[in-house]
Order: C-alpha cells, then structure tokens, then sequence
C-alpha cells in the first residue's frame, strides 16, 4: 500500500513539472486527484459584451471659447440703406444744377423756353437733311412747334437774326404728299400755315419752313435755312 501511494506523490510531481507547456493540473492542494493532462486546445468563441457600467463622475468645465464677431443689426442696415439713398440724392441734385445751369447758358445765348423744352439755334443755315443731322448731333430735334407758345418762342428767335430769316421745322410729307407728320412718323396735331398754304408748288415742297411772321409754308427740302433746335 505505501508503494502505490509513493507512485502516486510521484506522478503528481511529473504532472506538476509538465504544466507549464501543456495544461494546469486543477486543485492540487492537499492531495493530487487522478486525471489526465492532453494538449493545450484552441481558444473558445468570444463571449458577449457585459452590462455597461455605471455612469462615471462628470468631468471638470472646460474652458470658454473665443468670443465671435458681432453681427449686423437690423437697424445697422437701415442706416446703410439711408445712406446709399443719401448719396444718390446728392448725385441728382448736381445733376439739376448742371441742367439748370445749362439752361441758362443755352438761353443767355438766344435760346428760349417754353415749358421742358429750350429752342436755340446754332446761327447755320443748312437744307432739311442737315439741319436734322445736326441738330441729332447736338442731342436734340429739329424745331417742332406743337402749340401757339412754342411757335411763337421759335419766331422770336428768327426775329434775333435779322429780317426775313426762316428756318427748318421738323415736319415733311415725305411720306405721303399732303400729309405732314412729325420725324417721329406723328401726325402733326398743331399747325399755323400761311393764306394759300401748303400748295406743293411745283410738286417738290415737302418739308416746311417758319417765317418770320411765324407762319408756315411748304418748301423743296434742298433749300437752305436757319438751323434751330430744340432740347
């Protein structure tokens, strides 16, 4: 009986030494239990994740960032909008007095004015296709009377230049013989013809002319006469 219990103290001991490659003999203490150690096996499938723990102690504030740029206020943008509408004021009110002041130039020098519009001349005497070219080149029309005051301005301004001045009117029957209309292509709507007039003499009188007594009279448009404008 001893020798068997000295074999088994023996091969627990051998067991023991083989652990550390193969497996771990379970509970060795106090007495050896009788079991075999093989090779190591492969590891098992992960297990499930665990319950989450309990929530941790708040961490400490952090620290404040940088302060961000104010904003426009609405009020803000009124006043840049008051200001814009400032300056275009200003820019419309030069404009005014440069017109004014054009006005007064272009009448110191024999023009005159009836209402929006400044008739003047420019002293040339020129046929119908001239006086309407320059008079476009200058930035305006040729003279066109559409009322009692305006033709009376324009006759005013013949009489500054001597006696039996005339001048271009900006009417022709171009068109059609015996239907005068404005160059924009308008019937005319005011007229001041002389006794007899028109009377398309020698069947070429297709553009008309003021007199000096302010009445009209068909003409050939190759004739030439006072160029007067109107602005």
């Amino acid at each position: 009986m001893l020798k068997v219990l000295g074999f088994l103290a023996l091969l627990c001991m051998c067991l023991r030494a083989q652990s550390t490659e193969n497996a771990k003999c379970d509970d060795l203490s106090g007495s050896c239990a009788v079991f075999s150690c093989g090779t190591r096996g492969s590891n098992g499938l992960p297990g499930r994740d665990g319950r989450d723990g309990k929530e941790g102690p708040k961490g400490e504030k952090g620290e404040r960032g940088q302060k961000g740029e104010q904003g426009r206020s609405a009020t803000s943008e009124v006043e840049v909008v008051k200001e814009h509408l400032k300056a275009v004021e200003k820019k419309l009110q030069l404009m005014q007095e440069n017109f004014n002041k054009y006005n007064k130039i272009l009448l110191f020098h024999g023009g005159k004015q009836v209402g929006e519009k400044v008739f003047v001349t420019n002293g040339h005497q020129e046929n119908f296709e001239s006086s309407q070219k320059s008079c476009k080149d200058a930035g305006g029309n040729l003279a066109t009377p559409k009322n009692a005051a305006e033709n009376i301005a324009v006759q005013e301004i013949l009489n500054t230049k001597g006696e039996s001045i005339k001048a271009f009117l900006g009417i022709t029957d171009l068109q059609v013989e015996g239907i005068f209309k404005y160059l924009g292509e308008d019937k005319i709507s005011f007229t001041n013809w002389n006794l007899g007039e028109p009377n398309n003499s020698k069947d070429n009188e297709d553009c008309v002319e003021i007199q000096d007594n302010g009445k009209w009279n068909d003409i050939p448009c190759s004739l030439l006469r006072l160029v007067i404008c109107e602005f």
